[in-house]
């Protein structure tokens, strides 16, 4: 279905990319500094449907970074949609979600998945 990474392995709390598959089964891994750590969960088939629903209606598969210089801090967002055989990807910015509402959304069903399935640990929480 889709998977989301945002940061850089020696930044912060590294690269946290989360995967969930059209299945529901999903995963979270963070690489930082060398290191990885990786959690599985699994949606229920409601909550699949749910959010390929949610995905249908944003329309991801035209959002591209606006291309401006960044800061120093910005954190990297790279986007893997899925759908039958086909894929589409777009390498963005965090601070794009400020002016598009569609990245803006999927940023925080990426936060709210990863904190479910890393207990509050990531993508913000504690970087051990």
């Amino acid at each position: 279905m889709f998977e989301l990474s945002v940061g850089q392995e020696h930044f912060r709390n590294g690269a946290v990319t989360l995967v969930v598959e059209a299945s529901g089964a999903m995963r979270v891994v963070q690489l930082r500094s060398g290191a990885e750590r990786e959690w599985e969960g699994q949606l229920p088939e409601e909550r699949v449907a749910a959010l390929s629903a949610e995905l249908a209606e944003l329309d991801l598969g035209s959002v591209a970074s606006p291309g401006r210089g960044r800061d120093p801090d910005d954190a990297p967002v790279h986007l893997v949609l899925r759908s039958g055989g086909a894929a589409h990807e777009a390498r963005l910015w965090h601070a794009d979600r400020y002016e598009n509402a569609r990245l803006d959304r999927l940023l925080q069903r990426w936060q709210a998945l990863t904190e479910e399935l890393t207990d509050g640990a990531l993508p913000y929480g504690d970087p051990s």
